[in-house]
């Protein structure tokens, strides 16, 4: 894989004519379309900076037909070969349809701009996974990694803490905790000269979306069609989760959901799916009757998993379990979030599970054991189709 100084790619814009991806013309819009998205403190820029050479702009081609354009992070390095995460919008085959098609599109190759503008191509497709949305693609060259916070998203419905420290130096990947109101960062790349660093910043929000793909968070952030796939970061520059557009609310997957795959994938080569077979959320997210009356009858129950919804014959079903429920231990250990109950199936896929549940009417725990399956093709979350401008 070659790459092209700033001298050569402007000589190459000369030859590759309509298929250069950095021209002003091929930039759709930035992300200070959105007045929101113009001001920001001094905290903020220290942050964008910080996190910026981890941030690239991608354009994927099948043939010589340019699809989608994107950004994404570089996540992972191998001497001179790194690994950039981004959205599987990128590499899907295009479609007229309201879903996207789980396919990859034919003879795909992607280009990057780093920071700097430095022009990548050849870009090859590693692995993805149309389920949860998300590709891999691996180039040669040797920027900066980005940091890593896997998010605790529990939440203790007798207080919560809204002041977290500035912008500040921290070790590659660490846990990092997220309340609703706190302040993050979608970021990306302008695929025109100079190839400028963006930023969208807002909250951390508690708002569902009507995806398949229920381990999503949302933000407040307002991003354009060009951010999709690119990083979510939080106040210290750590990359908490990958972006896909959205004209409401923007949701984002969890950095841990994506290296769980990603750890899983080099292991064993293939996907981990783990099918739940129900809808659940944080307790603290539940309608306050509800809680008062969990609290009343188990007042120790401040953490947990409200079920919301039952597939009907799904193994969550065939367990007994109910909607609102509340799921506090699995396997022995306390359940604070969905995201850590996530956690704890995705290495037991197949494999019996105790769960320790309340019910709201019952003053009794109660013991179920149940399995999770992995999700089969008929139940693969579907996407929004990401049309081109």
């Amino acid at each position: 894989m070659y790459r092209c100084t700033s001298r050569e790619k402007r000589k190459k814009r000369e030859n590759l004519g309509e298929r250069v991806p950095a021209t002003p013309d091929l930039d759709p819009c930035h992300f200070k379309t959105f007045d929101c998205n113009n001001s920001l403190d001094c905290d903020t820029k220290a942050t964008i900076v910080e996190a910026s050479p981890s941030v690239v702009a991608l354009i994927s081609y099948s043939d010589s037909i340019q699809l989608i354009q994107g950004c994404g992070t570089i996540i992972e390095r191998h001497d001179d070969t790194i690994i950039v995460l981004t959205s599987a919008n990128l590499i899907r085959r295009p479609t007229s349809e309201p879903f996207g098609e789980n396919t990859l599109a034919d003879n795909i190759t992607v280009h990057a701009h780093l920071c700097g503008g430095d022009l990548y191509e050849g870009g090859e497709v590693h692995a993805y996974d149309f389920h949860y949305n998300i590709a891999f693609i691996r180039f040669s060259f040797v920027p900066k990694v980005a940091k890593v916070a896997r998010i605790n998203d529990s939440i203790d419905v007798r207080s919560r803490r809204t002041s977290w420290p500035l912008f500040c130096l921290l070790p590659h990947s660490r846990s990092c905790k997220l309340t609703p109101g706190d302040r993050i960062i979608i970021m990306g790349r302008s695929f025109a000269e100079p190839f400028e660093p963006m930023a969208a910043p807002g909250e951390y929000c508690l708002e569902q979306t009507t995806y398949d793909c229920k381990e999503l968070f949302t933000t407040s952030c307002k991003i354009t069609k060009c951010g999709d796939g690119g990083p979510v970061i939080n106040s210290l520059g750590e990359l908490i989760g990958v972006a896909f557009h959205d004209t409401s609310v923007i949701p984002c997957l969890p950095i841990k959901i994506a290296y769980k795959w990603w750890e899983h994938y080099k292991e064993y080569g293939k996907c981990c799916r783990p099918f739940l077979g129900l809808e659940a959320t944080n307790l603290v997210a539940a309608d306050l009757g509800l809680i008062a009356r969990v609290i009343h009858n188990f007042p120790d129950a401040y953490k947990g998993l409200l079920v919301e919804k039952i597939e009907p014959d799904s193994s969550a079903d065939l367990a007994g379990l109910f909607v609102n429920d509340v799921i506090i231990k699995c396997d022995g250990k306390p359940v604070e979030s969905f995201l850590e109950f996530f956690g704890m199936i995705w290495e037991k896929v197949g494999v019996p599970i105790e769960l320790i549940l309340v019910r709201v009417d019952d003053v009794t725990p109660i013991q179920v054991n149940m399995v999770f399956n992995e999700a089969t093709s008929d139940q693969l979350n579907r996407w929004p189709a990401h049309i081109k401008d």
